[in-house]
């Protein structure tokens, strides 16, 4: 059986409040969100489209809690991010080279859907709820070709 990795994933504690501000003071970058270990199964090489399904669910998991995102700024030092930062961080987390546009595409399409020119501005004038909801249209909609 070839090495997935997937029994290396351990859920990570939060440090104190006290540990944070340290490393905030100390411009010690944060510790990444831990993930669901279930949204890292391998990707078969002759379904592209199931790794564009898999870089949606996991940055819409970077963002599904409230203080996890952002508007306005892409990420920050406390590891918030916004709709295009998830992304870019779920594909950084799957090791996707950056000319992988599926994910955005299918994202970008229902902003524009919803009367946006991009993603950005759908996030900075959107609500963290419609902004997941967004997400779920996206899953949604790469789930069909997948």
């Amino acid at each position: 059986m070839p090495f997935d990795g997937l029994n290396y994933l351990a859920p990570a504690t939060k440090p104190s409040m006290w540990t944070r501000l340290t490393n905030y003071v100390m411009g010690v970058p944060p510790v990444a969100k831990s993930v669901p270990a279930h949204l890292f199964q391998p990707v078969p090489a002759t379904q592209p489209d199931a790794l564009t399904l898999q870089v949606l669910t996991i940055g819409r998991a970077l963002i599904e809690d409230r203080k996890d995102w952002v508007q306005r700024r892409y990420e920050t030092r406390d590891g918030r991010r916004c709709a295009v930062g998830a992304l870019r961080g779920a594909a950084r987390m799957l090791n996707v080279p950056t000319t992988q546009s599926g994910a955005n595409a299918v994202l970008l399409s229902v902003a524009m859907g919803r009367g946006f020119n991009d993603i950005e501005s759908m996030n900075d004038n959107s609500t963290h709820r419609q902004v997941l909801s967004a997400f779920d249209d996206a899953i949604t909609r790469a789930s069909r070709h997948a």
